[in-house]
């Protein structure tokens, strides 16, 4: 009987979320934007100078051992991101796969183990002839100077094995933002990324995108985590208080990327705000004097004044309270 299970469909399309995920890492600093199934590629990444990365995802169920069809998928995605390069402003083509012999050439199949970059100027001379060979079949073929053959390892149905290259990118990515937290977030944020990445995906209209605030948003949600906060500032509101405003409005609080455009102007502020004293009591005569300026940010329905006031200085004081992380974040990304 014919096999229907779509399994390795499924795996295909695991397998671009998460070398999207690889991709926006690499270039995060000039990225703006990402899309899954764009108008011109299966990954798009748009740059601040406006061009493009594209990249095709070819993804092989058995990487390791079967390398039956890699050069059909060569073959499929140079001319695929061929056409893509008629469509858009590219910097960079790129195919992503996850087969240590992407050319099914024993002459070049050294140059490929474990997580590898190759520019087709780097590419054994045999696997340059044989995209040469594509190429000349292709009517309108892909300026080579921009097209780079990539492995992602990514195998097996045991998911420490299957993600570990992904989530080494990721731990790397968090360890040099220097952040609070530092265990376990990675896989926190694989999860979130994962999800958001695939959801973008599944809409139907391509011009819907990932933007670089959204991406890193997250981060800052779980460094700015309003259920944690300092003692000093509790003296200076009721607890029971403070822990409504918590369980209600914990949602409201962590929602809205723009967010970070909220996070730079309050910090601004902070920076241009007098004092002589201690970090710390600055921070708190600052949301005691200046809160007002910014509760219009979070009058949600129905909330009464008492508890506005409450939320607006939990916001505050919890940006002040991780302005270093926030500034490294920002810096690190180039937000």
């Amino acid at each position: 009987m014919k096999d229907r299970r779509a399994d390795a469909v499924f795996f295909g399309f695991d397998f671009q979320v998460n070398a999207a995920i690889v991709l926006m890492l690499e270039n995060i600093k000039e990225l703006q934007s990402l899309r899954l199934e764009g108008n011109c590629e299966d990954i798009e990444l748009t740059l601040a100078n406006s061009k493009k990365i594209l990249a095709q995802a070819k993804a092989v169920v058995n990487s390791s051992s079967d390398f039956s069809h890699v050069r059909g998928n060569l073959k499929k995605a140079l001319l695929s991101l061929s056409d893509g390069e008629r469509k858009a402003d590219t910097q960079q083509l790129i195919l992503i796969t996850n087969s240590p012999n992407p050319f099914n050439d024993d002459e070049s199949r050294g140059a490929f183990w474990g997580p590898a970059h190759r520019a087709f100027i780097d590419l054994p001379p045999s696997a340059q002839k044989i995209v040469e060979g594509y190429l000349s079949q292709i009517e309108h073929p892909l300026d080579c100077q921009k097209f780079m053959v990539q492995v992602l390892p990514f195998e097996t149905d045991n998911e420490t094995e299957r993600y570990k290259a992904v989530l080494q990118v990721i731990n790397d990515f968090v360890g040099s933002l220097n952040t609070n937290i530092t265990h376990g977030l990675g896989k926190r944020i694989w999860q979130i990324w994962h999800c958001d990445i695939f959801t973008n995906g599944s809409k139907k209209d391509a011009a819907i995108t990932l933007t670089k605030k959204s991406i890193i948003w997250p981060i800052l949600v779980i460094e700015t985590d309003v259920t944690h906060c300092d003692n000093d500032f509790l003296e200076q509101l009721d607890v029971c208080i403070y822990d409504e405003v918590v369980r209600l409005y914990k949602e409201t609080i962590d929602s809205c990327c723009e967010r970070i455009d909220f996070f730079t102007r309050v910090l601004f502020d902070f920076n241009e705000f007098p004092s002589s004293k201690r970090q710390s009591e600055k921070s708190i005569d600052f949301v005691n004097s200046a809160w007002e300026n910014y509760k219009a940010e979070f009058a949600v329905d129905k909330i009464d004044a008492e508890t506005l006031e409450a939320l607006t200085k939990v916001i505050l004081f919890n940006i002040l309270r991780r302005r270093i992380v926030i500034d490294r974040v920002r810096q690190g990304v180039n937000l």
